[in-house]
């Protein structure tokens, strides 16, 4: 039974857990048919078909990933329950999608029994670490001797931006139970990612009753859920869990062969042909070489070309992408249960905070490599950190020293201090309710560009209108509020002093992904130095750059413009259809409004300004507090409806864009 609350969020309700798997597929088919159509297509690599030449390069990759090939053996793997679970959510998408719950037939193909585990390999494909490898590899090849200073200068996660996550006990709280908020940052989409889901087996002796945020196509609830006496949530650990390789790849006697450690060895080769339309009902047939070395996938180039790259990870290792977790998640009434359940889990590698009425702990999950001297895995760190406490705060940071054993390049700790430091002020004004701690998730202060403005104030010798511009921004609040030109004017002297380092003759060549465009984000010099500029900042000259000229001359620039309009009026939420992010435009009556959104690249809101001052693209994909005592809340950005024409396809846009949350219905 399918029952929905004032806001379209499905309530699933079945007599065993495999009618509830069945129900939850139907609820997502007829709320998102059109989403599961594209994820389906993004799994298969067959997005060229629909979108044409600009999907090509997606679909390339998938190919070359074996996303389907990993998805099918990781299925056949699955514990019986397991895999029956799966099953069963799928027959409940085609029973939609197939025409039998009462609709038309809406796609070209139904869902195959793998299809939630490849949907759920594509989330994650460039969510991971391989494409900053790629771009390490390529600053190396570009800088040469001077590579290591600069990997080390810009060293950090992958993307700009990042999930937080918070756990306050019991002893701090209102009701005396511990509460759990969070807010995971993803590229913004529509439909969201995510979908909001209830989930309640009415089975005496498999009783189940589970709120939480799904992967649109992945049944049960994965990293965010409540289930009355116990709550999680996740942020992305940054583990070192993935290597790229660069491979000599060359044709002979009709085979293709790689250099290894003791010679040449074949490769496992097979073509396939992606079709990328071309005009109505007309297609190009693209041949696309998959090629698999002993080490993994080939990713990027070929035989005989420069940049051939190979891909190993846990998931295509062991075969195997932790549904074994799904079904004991839902299950769980306590941490215990919680972390026994995240013991089957694969990748991402992810830090998991969880709470019962015992405590709270926060703990990493997941597969990590251990490496001999040649690089070569020899098997799975098991000391994962793990640690204990009344508040505990996790923003893709290097939480303890510890995380040493996963990995070396993590967030940079600003947001982690931010939210750490509005949290203890929650607990001293205590006690927390679940209202306030939420509002700690939509912080929109300003705190890396600390660096920045110290260094303004030391400054002499300006212009009398770069001295007033200075004294401005050392008077603001340090607030990303949408009413603030101070705001604005910051992200601008920011962009400049950033455009003084991209354009240092010693980081020549490095702002140019060889791999095309899908790369293009992992490979944007300025977003880069944007995220450490205070790094850059602290340096003797990095890059051979002055920081104090480049600050002084960033005011003077900044000065002598046209005063910007405030912060709000560029920094709008875009959210972006499949087509936008193809690269095509929305089609007609499908684009969402673009409200303001508060905050910033630095901020606890990690709302990322494209360019540092301009749309957001990339924030918090879902926003969430978990409160055992029972008021619970969360939001996403638009609503729980993929058709446009519902009134639920954006009904919480607006509580999402201002930082807030909607009431989770009564459990």
């Amino acid at each position: 039974m399918i029952t929905r609350d004032a806001w379209g969020i499905p309530h699933v309700t079945g007599a065993t857990v495999l009618e509830v798997a069945r129900e939850q597929g139907r609820a997502t088919a007829q709320d998102r048919p059109w989403q599961l159509e594209v994820e389906r297509r993004r799994a298969e690599g067959t997005c060229a078909e629909l979108f044409g030449a600009s999907a090509r390069e997606w679909d390339v990759l998938a190919r070359r990933a074996l996303l389907v090939d990993v998805a099918r053996r990781a299925h056949a793997a699955l514990a019986p329950q397991s895999r029956a679970f799966v099953d069963a959510y799928v027959d409940g998408v085609n029973d939609v999608l197939g025409g039998r719950g009462g609709r038309a037939a809406t796609v070209t193909r139904p869902w195959q029994r793998w299809t939630p585990l490849a949907v759920f390999a594509v989330q994650h494909l460039l969510f991971s670490r391989f494409p900053g490898k790629l771009w390490q590899h390529h600053v190396a090849s570009v800088l040469g001797d001077a590579a290591a200073e600069a990997l080390d200068l810009l060293r950090t996660e992958g993307l700009p931006g990042g999930s937080n996550a918070v756990a306050v006990a019991g002893s701090l709280t209102a009701s005396g139970l511990p509460i759990v908020a969070g807010d995971p940052h993803r590229v913004i989409e529509a439909p969201g990612c995510y979908a909001q889901v209830r989930l309640t087996c009415t089975d005496p002796e498999d009783p189940v009753d589970v709120a939480g945020l799904t992967f649109v196509g992945v049944p049960g609830v994965q990293h965010f859920g409540h289930a009355g006496s116990v709550a999680w949530g996740v942020t992305n650990a940054v583990a070192d869990d993935e290597d790229v390789y660069a491979e000599e790849l060359v044709r002979h006697r009709g085979a293709v062969i790689a250099r290894g450690a003791t010679g040449w060895e074949p490769v496992a080769r097979r073509v396939e042909v992606v079709r990328v339309r071309t005009a109505e009902d007309v297609y190009d047939a693209v041949p696309v070489e998959v090629l698999v070395t002993e080490r993994g996938p080939v990713v990027t180039g070929g035989p005989g070309q420069p940049d051939t790259f190979s891909l190993r990870n846990p998931s295509s290792v062991l075969g195997n992408l932790g549904f074994d977790t799904l079904l004991p998640l839902l299950r769980s009434r306590s941490a215990t249960d919680v972390t026994a359940a995240f013991a089957h889990w694969v990748g991402p590698v992810d830090n998991l905070l969880v709470a019962d009425a015992t405590g709270i702990e926060h703990r990493v999950v997941g597969r990590v490599p251990t490496r001999g001297a040649d690089g070569t895995w020899t098997g799975w760190v098991e000391d994962l950190p793990c640690r204990t406490g009344e508040v505990l705060v996790t923003a893709n940071d290097r939480a303890t020293d510890d995380f040493a054993r996963i990995g070396d390049d993590f967030a940079p700790p600003h947001r982690a201090r931010r939210l750490t430091e509005v949290v203890d002020g929650l607990v001293a004004a205590g006690p927390v309710t679940p209202e306030v701690l939420g509002g700690a998730l939509a912080d929109d202060r300003q705190v890396a560009g600390e660096a920045l403005l110290d260094l303004a104030a030391t400054l002499v010798d300006l212009s009398p209108p770069a001295t007033a511009l200075r004294d401005r921004l050392l008077a603001w609040d340090r607030r990303m509020a949408v009413d603030s030109v101070e705001a604005a004017l910051f992200a601008a002297v920011r962009a400049a002093v950033v455009e003084a380092y991209a354009t240092a003759p010693a980081l020549a060549g490095v702002d140019a992904s060889p791999f095309g465009e899908l790369y293009a984000p992992w490979f944007d010099l300025r977003g880069r130095l944007r995220l450490v500029l205070s790094t850059l900042l602290s340096a003797q000259k990095a890059f051979g750059v002055d920081p104090l000229q480049a600050v002084a001359d960033a005011l003077e620039v900044v000065a002598h413009a046209p005063e910007p309009a405030p912060w709000g009026s560029a920094h709008v939420v875009v959210p972006l259809t499949a087509a936008q992010q193809f690269g095509l435009a929305a089609p007609d009556g499908h684009a969402p409004p673009w409200p303001p959104v508060w905050g910033d690249d630095d901020c606890v809101l990690a709302t990322r300004a494209l360019g540092g001052t301009g749309a957001c693209v990339h924030g918090p994909v879902a926003r969430f507090v978990w409160d055992l005592a029972g008021d619970s809340r969360w939001v996403v950005p638009l609503g729980a409806s993929g058709d446009p024409a519902s009134p639920h396809h954006h009904d919480q846009q607006a509580a999402w864009a201002a930082g807030r949350t909607i009431p989770l219905e009564d459990r």
